[in-house]
């Protein structure tokens, strides 16, 4: 631990620089095109292939829910294997994917071929990104983590008009390949650069993975009322701002925004949900967990009471602001917390369940809210209920965050009676960067 204390307190070196970088084009490259950009094709394939858009956009589906699903393997598995291997071979398939699709001829080929880039981004974006930035970044860790999760922004920002563009002009299979050429000539590279400079620190160390599994065999955390409240509040940070960000822009057509107004919108709180990344992350670092948690979630709650009255310039401005720090919620504020609940050793093993109830609560919360705003004659009864829900959210995250304290406080008050074993010692040091 010395080395890693000494590292940490001096400023940033040129390592950790690459490997911020490294993790911020990775998430531009995996997630940002796969959350966003992949959506610009619905037209043009559904169109080519004589199919309907809806039974095309069920490869976002299929997608999306090999994603969730596949969240639960990841997590595990980087628990007991080191990063490098799996994450490059799943990066080469995930690019191999795309390359497949610009060559698939029917809709069948096409479901197949989403069913294998879900289940390979898991493996490459945000549980193996998080886990590096986790284990290497021991100082500023939430403004730094907050950094590389903005990248899926950045990413969708950029990467959108040009494939919009190339699809427009040379067809949606240029398209695909110009998506396979991002994933081998950015996102591999990167991998191996942030893969083997941090490989040392995301090898699964034996010794230290036996010292935590002695350290919870006797109640393991799923056994434990806290981390059922924090799932919960991941799964309602899917529901809520998962859900109202893939309906924002159908809920703008149903108020008569004009399609300029509703592009001005749409660029203005994609830019707004990149700066409340990094000013939810920088709020962890400063004022702690009890405070960001309740100050995320709150202006969350307020975004959704403002959605009720945007059609005003001034409260579509707050909705704007407020909506950037509380949809980061479902990113920062999950992720950073993970890393607070647990050992390093833990964090992989957990992370991938966190990650499956809030990709959960986005499957439900994308249909449900897109049936609630269809079929309701006064869609503030939607609102109401959603922030109600965030209040919820809310509370479920302080009391996760008192349940896994009052845990360490008793872990602590007893490792106090024990002997002063190397092994306590390396449960107290690792147990939480924060405490």
């Amino acid at each position: 631990m010395p080395a890693m204390e000494t590292r940490s307190e001096k400023t940033f070196s040129l390592k950790d620089v690459l490997i911020l970088l490294g993790c911020v084009l990775i998430m531009a490259t995996t997630m940002g095109i796969v959350n966003v950009v992949l959506s610009i094709f619905y037209p043009a394939v559904s169109g080519d292939l004589g199919v309907s858009r809806a039974s095309f956009a069920l490869t976002g589906t299929i997608t999306a829910l090999s994603t969730m699903v596949a969240a639960l393997f990841w997590g595990y598995h980087y628990s007991k294997r080191a990063l490098r291997t799996t994450m490059l071979i799943s990066t080469i398939i995930f690019g191999l994917a795309f390359l497949g699709m610009s060559l698939a001829k029917n809709l069948f080929h096409f479901y197949a071929l989403a069913l294998v880039i879900g289940v390979t981004f898991g493996g490459i974006s945000i549980i193996p990104v998080s886990i590096i930035i986790t284990r290497h970044f021991t100082k500023n860790t939430g403004f730094i983590l907050s950094a590389a999760l903005a990248g899926s922004g950045l990413g969708a920002m950029v990467l959108n008009p040009i494939i919009n563009t190339i699809i427009n002009n040379a067809g949606w299979q240029a398209g695909y390949r110009l998506i396979a050429v991002v994933v081998f000539a950015a996102t591999l590279p990167c991998a191996i650069m942030v893969t083997s400079l941090t490989s040392g620190e995301t090898q699964t160390d034996k010794q230290s993975s036996d010292v935590s599994a002695k350290t919870t065999e006797s109640k393991s955390p799923f056994k434990q009322a806290w981390l059922w409240a924090f799932l919960s509040a991941a799964f309602l940070a899917g529901l809520t701002g998962g859900g109202v960000l893939a309906n924002l822009p159908t809920y703008l057509n149903d108020l008569k925004f004009s399609v300029s107004h509703v592009s001005f919108v749409t660029s203005a709180y994609s830019a707004s949900l990149v700066l409340g990344k990094f000013v939810l992350g920088f709020l962890y670092d400063r004022l702690g967990a009890k405070i960001a948690s309740a100050i995320a979630g709150l202006l969350m709650a307020l975004s959704l009471v403002l959605m009720m009255v945007i059609e005003l310039p001034v409260m579509l401005i707050l909705m704007l602001i407020a909506i950037g720090v509380g949809l980061a919620i479902g990113t920062v504020s999950i992720t950073w917390l993970a890393n607070f609940f647990f050992s390093k050793e833990d964090y992989s093993k957990y992370y991938g369940t966190v990650q499956f109830a809030n990709s959960f609560g986005i499957a439900v919360g994308v249909p449900t809210i897109a049936s609630a705003l269809e079929t309701l004659a006064n869609t503030n009864v939607l609102w109401i209920a959603l922030a109600v829900l965030s209040m919820a959210m809310v509370a479920l995250f302080l009391i996760s965050i008192r349940g896994n304290q009052k845990m360490k406080a008793a872990r602590l008050s007893s490792s106090d009676k024990a002997a002063d074993t190397p092994e306590t010692e390396e449960l107290l040091t690792t147990s939480n960067p924060y405490a």
